[in-house]
C-alpha cells in the first residue's frame, strides 16, 4: 500500500456559474466539479437553456450506458463537430444502424486469437525502443510524454499497416495530430449552447486543414496496401471487408482506421507516461512491479503468454486510468423524455457520465484519490464495481479496442521496468491538460537509470 496522493485540480465548493462554467469547459474539463460531486449519485443543473444531467451512480450508469442506451445518443452536435471532419460518421461516433452494422464486423478483428496475432509486432517495436534506450549516453534524460507517444503511435502504426513507421513519418503524424487535438480541444461550445456561429471564427476551416493533412497519409498507405498486402495487419482485414463487398470504400476504410489508431495510440501513450510518473512517486508500489517483471520476464524471450502472469504490472496501468482515464467526460444526447432515480430528464437534454468523478467517488472506492494498484488485483478484498470504472467505457459501445490497449501497455511497461527505472527531477509536481482528452501537461521530463 501506498500513501501516495497524485495531483488533482483544486475542487472548489460548488459549480461556477453559467459564464464562468463556459469558461472553465474551454480550459479544463476536471476544474468545474466541486467537492461535492465526488459524493452525489445523480446531477443536473442548466447552462442557459440547455438542460445537463450527470450520472454518478454505477446504478444510474448502467443505465444509461446499457439499459436504455438505445435512448441516448452518441451522434450529439458537440463531438460530432470536433471528430467528423476527421474520422466522418465512423463507428467512434456513429449510431443506429451504420454503428451496429461496423461494429459487428470490426468485432472479429480484436479477438483473444488476434491479440496472439497483434502481440509480436507489439514486442518488436518495444524491443527496439529498449534498444535505443540502451545506446543513449549516461546520465539518461528523456521527455517521458513524447516517448511513449512516440512508442504507442509507432505500435499501432505497426499493427494497422504492418509495418514500422518512420520517423520522418512519426513527425508528420504527431505534429497534424497535436495541431488537430488543439484546435478541436477548443470545444465548440457555440453549437451546444446556442450560441451565435460567428462566434467561432475560422475554427472550423483549421480544423478541416489539419484533417486533410492526416487523411492524406492514411490514404497513401491504404493504396499502398492494395498493391502490396502485409499480413497480420489491420489494413488487410478492412480491404478484405471492402472486396466482399460489406464496406463500401476506401474512404470508409480511412475513416475507422484513423479512428482506430487515433484513440490507441492517445490511450496507450497517456496511460503509460501517467503510470510512469505514479511509479516514480511511489517506491513501494515501483519494487512490487519489478520483483515481478524480473520473475516472470526472465531471460526468455518475450511473448503474449506473459501477460497473464503480469498481474500487478496490469493493476499499475488500471490504477493509473482510473486515476486518470483518457477519456474523463462521455456525452449523451436524450432522444425521448425519461425518468432517472425520480428525476424527469426531457428529450433533447444532455446526460454526462464522468469517469473522472466515478472514478474517484468516495463512496465506491477506499481512499479514492490515493495510488494503490493492489485494488485491481485478485486478491482484493473489495472488487470495483463494473459500472464505477469504466476507462473503456461500457455497454455495447465499450471500446473495441480495450484487450488490445492492455496487452500493449501491460507489455510496454513491463519489458521496459525490467532493464530501466525512471526518476523524476526533484520537486516535480506533475499537472495536467484536459479538452479531447486527459493527459499529462508538458514533456514530464525524467531520467532513466539502468537497473
Amino acid at each position: 500500500m501506498t500513501d501516495f496522493i497524485p495531483p488533482y485540480p483544486k475542487r472548489h465548493a460548488k459549480i461556477p456559474g453559467p459564464i464562468d462554467l463556459i469558461k472553465s469547459i474551454s480550459d479544463d474539463l476536471l476544474a468545474i466539479w466541486p467537492e461535492g460531486a465526488f459524493e452525489r449519485a445523480f446531477m443536473d443543473f442548466k447552462i442557459f437553456k440547455k438542460s445537463i444531467f450527470v450520472a454518478n451512480h454505477p446504478d444510474a450508469v448502467k443505465y444509461v450506458l446499457v439499459s436504455n442506451q438505445a435512448n441516448y445518443s452518441n451522434k450529439i452536435s458537440l463531438v460530432s463537430k470536433a471528430l467528423s471532419p476527421l474520422i466522418g460518421d465512423s463507428l467512434f461516433i456513429s449510431d443506429g444502424e451504420f454503428w451496429q452494422k461496423h461494429r459487428e464486423l470490426m468485432m472479429p478483428l480484436f479477438t483473444a486469437e488476434r491479440m496472439g496475432q497483434y502481440s509480436q509486432s507489439i514486442i518488436t517495436v518495444i524491443e527496439q525502443r529498449l534498444q535505443q534506450w540502451q545506446s543513449l549516453p549516461s546520465p539518461r534524460p528523456i521527455a517521458m510524454f513524447p516517448e511513449m507517444l512516440s512508442l504507442s503511435m509507432q505500435t499501432l502504426w505497426q499493427i494497422v499497416f504492418g509495418k514500422p513507421l518512420t520517423t520522418k513519418q512519426f513527425e508528420l503524424l504527431n505534429g497534424y495530430f497535436a495541431h488537430y487535438y488543439q484546435v478541436a480541444g477548443q470545444i465548440d461550445l457555440n453549437s451546444f449552447f446556442g450560441l451565435p456561429s460567428w462566434l467561432s471564427g475560422n475554427k472550423s476551416s483549421k480544423l478541416e486543414q489539419a484533417a486533410q493533412a492526416i487523411q492524406a497519409i492514411f490514404d497513401d498507405h491504404i493504396a499502398e496496401a492494395e498493391k502490396n498486402p502485409q499480413a497480420n495487419s489491420l489494413v488487410a482485414d478492412f480491404l478484405a471487408l471492402k472486396n466482399a463487398a460489406k464496406l463500401t470504400s476506401n474512404t470508409e476504410i480511412r475513416h475507422e482506421l484513423i479512428g482506430l489508431f487515433m484513440a490507441g495510440y492517445e490511450t496507450a501513450a497517456n496511460s503509460l507516461a501517467w503510470s510512469w510518473y505514479l511509479l516514480s512517486q511511489s517506491p513501494a508500489v515501483e519494487q512490487t512491479l519489478f520483483n515481478e517483471v524480473d520473475t516472470v520476464l526472465g531471460k526468455s524471450p518475450v511473448s503474449i503468454d506473459a501477460v497473464d502472469s503480469l498481474a500487478y504490472t496490469r493493476a499499475v496501468i488500471q490504477e493509473s486510468m482510473r486515476l486518470y482515464p483518457s477519456m474523463p467526460l462521455l456525452l449523451r444526447e436524450t432522444k425521448a423524455a425519461d425518468v432517472i432515480r425520480d428525476k424527469p430528464i426531457p428529450a433533447g437534454s444532455i446526460m454526462l457520465v464522468v469517469p473522472w468523478l466515478l472514478h474517484r467517488h468516495k463512496k465506491h472506492w477506499d481512499k479514492p484519490d490515493h495510488f494503490m494498484p493492489e485494488r485491481f488485483l485478485i486478491s482484493a478484498e473489495k472488487t470495483p464495481n463494473p459500472f464505477a470504472y469504466i476507462p473503456f467505457g461500457a455497454g455495447p459501445r465499450t471500446c473495441i479496442g480495450k484487450h488490445l490497449a492492455m496487452v500493449q501497455t501491460t507489455l510496454t511497461l513491463a519489458i521496459l521496468a525490467k532493464h530501466f527505472r525512471a526518476v523524476c527531477p526533484a520537486g516535480t509536481r506533475l499537472e495536467h491538460e484536459c479538452r479531447l482528452t486527459l493527459r499529462p501537461k508538458g514533456d514530464l521530463p525524467m531520467q532513466l537509470i539502468a537497473r
